[in-house]
């Protein structure tokens, strides 16, 4: 008994609508456990990370003296 082409599309259509549900529900399940996850570890970190400290002087320092360092290789390179 050999099946029409009709038949055969059919079949093939179903089973990639089934494949297709399949998947979407997986990943809708995914994006649910990752939320859940990440509201329990939000609760249970809570603040008790250390505080970023504010840039010290001698931060802002070596942030200008590095600044000045690329300018001036930026104009050495743009010389040649």
């Amino acid at each position: 008994m050999e099946a029409s082409v009709p038949q055969l599309l059919l079949s093939g259509l179903k089973l990639m609508l089934v494949g297709m549900a399949i998947v979407y529900l997986f990943l809708a399940l995914l994006v649910g456990v990752i939320g859940i996850a990440a509201r329990l570890l939000d609760r249970s970190a809570g603040d008790s990370g250390p505080a970023l400290a504010s840039p010290t002087t001698d931060q802002a320092l070596e942030e200008a003296e590095l600044a000045a360092a690329i300018a001036a290789a930026i104009h050495h390179h743009q010389g040649r």
